[in-house]
C-alpha cells in the first residue's frame, strides 16, 4: 500500500493560531496597564476556543460520498452498466460475478447488458479522514423499458479516494429478494469528529489492515464456537445483515433472531482488507460455510466494520452472497 503524501508541519489555521499568539504576547509586554493585558487575554482565550471549535466540528463528507453514488447509478442509466463500471473503477476494484474478480477485466470481456440497472443508496458512511465510506441500498433489474418482470435486491458499495482526491469504487456485490414491503429510511453519517492519529508509515498502514484481519478471524472462530457470544460482542446495535431472498435485516437483535430461527452453524474464513486512513472503519471479505439441517452451503461474504466504543471493532453490515 501507498501512504497518503500529506506536508508534513503546521497547516494554515495553527500558522494563524501561532502568529496572533506572537501579536498577544508582544501587546501584553508592551502595555503598561493590567486592564489592557486582561483584555487582551480575554480576547485570546476565546478566540483559542473558537479555533479548537472549528477544529473539531466535521464537514459535510458524506455528501460528496452520496453525490458519487448517484452519479455512477445516473451513468449506469445514460451509458449502460459496463460502461459506468468502468468508469469508478481502477485497477484494484472488485466486483462480485458471482465470486471476487477484477471489475476492469470482467467489463472489458463483458458485453454491454441492454437491461434497466437501477439502485439508490439509503444507509452511508464516511470516515474522518473522508477518503474511505460506504453505500447500500435497493436495486431493481428489469430486461427492457417496457417490462414488467422486475429483480429486486441490495447493493453493497465501499469507496476510496486515489492520489487524486477522485472517488474510486473499492468492491461492489449485491443479494436478490422479493419485492420489498417497506420503504427504506434514509440514514447518511457524518463523522462525529475528524480527530485521528495520522499514519504515514506504509508497514504501520498494512499492520493496521492486518489487525483487522485479526478481528475477523477471532469473530469467526467464537461464531464458530456460540453465535450469541460473537453477537454480543461484535454485532453494532445498529447493524445491517444482507442475507440471499430476504429484506435487509436491522439491528443486532433481529439479527440474532433471524439467526436462531435459521438454525445454523458458521465457519467463516477472512481473505482481504482495506481500511481508511483514519483507520475507524474497514471491510474484511472471504469466504464462509453455513450449515443447516446437515446441509453446508458455500457463500461469499463482505464485513463492513468500525471502531466503536471502549475502541472495540464491531461490524455494521454483514453481506453473504452463495457461490454457484
Amino acid at each position: 500500500m501507498t501512504a497518503r503524501k500529506r506536508p508534513i508541519g503546521l497547516n494554515h489555521r495553527q500558522i494563524k493560531t501561532k502568529s496572533f499568539f506572537l501579536w498577544f504576547i508582544k501587546g501584553l509586554i508592551s502595555s503598561p496597564r493590567k486592564s489592557d493585558c486582561m483584555e487582551k487575554l480575554s480576547v485570546y482565550i476565546f478566540t483559542l476556543f473558537l479555533t479548537a471549535t472549528s477544529l473539531a466540528q466535521p464537514t459535510d463528507k458524506i455528501g460528496q460520498l452520496i453525490s458519487a453514488e448517484n452519479y455512477f447509478a445516473a451513468t449506469a442509466k445514460e451509458k449502460g452498466t459496463k460502461q459506468a463500471f468502468l468508469f469508478v473503477s481502477d485497477e484494484n476494484t472488485i466486483v462480485y460475478r458471482p465470486g471476487p474478480v477484477l471489475a476492469q477485466e470482467f467489463y472489458k470481456k463483458t458485453k454491454e447488458d441492454r437491461g434497466l440497472l437501477s439502485w439508490e443508496p439509503v444507509f452511508a458512511k464516511i470516515s474522518k479522514s473522508g477518503d474511505w465510506g460506504f453505500t447500500t441500498g435497493p436495486y431493481t433489474y428489469k430486461s427492457n423499458d417496457i417490462s414488467t418482470n422486475i429483480a429486486y435486491g441490495q447493493y453493497l458499495s465501499v469507496w476510496k479516494k486515489n492520489d487524486k482526491d477522485i472517488w474510486k469504487l473499492v468492491l461492489d456485490l449485491g443479494i436478490p429478494h422479493k419485492k420489498p414491503l417497506l420503504s427504506p429510511k434514509l440514514v447518511f453519517n457524518n463523522p462525529l469528529n475528524e480527530r485521528f492519529m495520522h499514519q504515514y508509515s506504509d508497514i504501520r498502514l498494512k499492520q493496521r489492515e492486518e489487525l483487522v484481519l485479526s478481528t475477523d478471524q477471532l469473530y469467526s472462530t467464537v461464531l464458530n464456537a456460540d453465535f450469541n457470544i460473537a453477537s454480543d460482542e461484535f454485532i453494532a446495535e445498529n447493524s445491517r445483515l444482507l442475507f440471499p431472498g430476504n429484506e435487509p435485516i436491522i439491528g443486532k437483535n433481529s439479527i440474532k433472531l433471524f439467526w436462531e430461527k435459521q438454525n445454523v452453524r458458521f465457519n467463516s474464513k477472512p481473505l482481504r482488507a482495506n481500511r481508511s486512513f483514519s483507520g475507524e472503519l474497514a471491510y474484511t471479505s472471504g469466504d464462509a460455510t453455513i450449515e443447516q439441517n446437515g446441509v453446508k452451503k458455500l457463500y461469499h461474504y463482505v464485513r463492513i466494520w468500525e471502531v466503536q466504543n471502549e475502541f472495540k471493532w464491531n461490524i455494521l453490515i454483514e453481506v453473504y452472497t452463495e457461490v454457484e
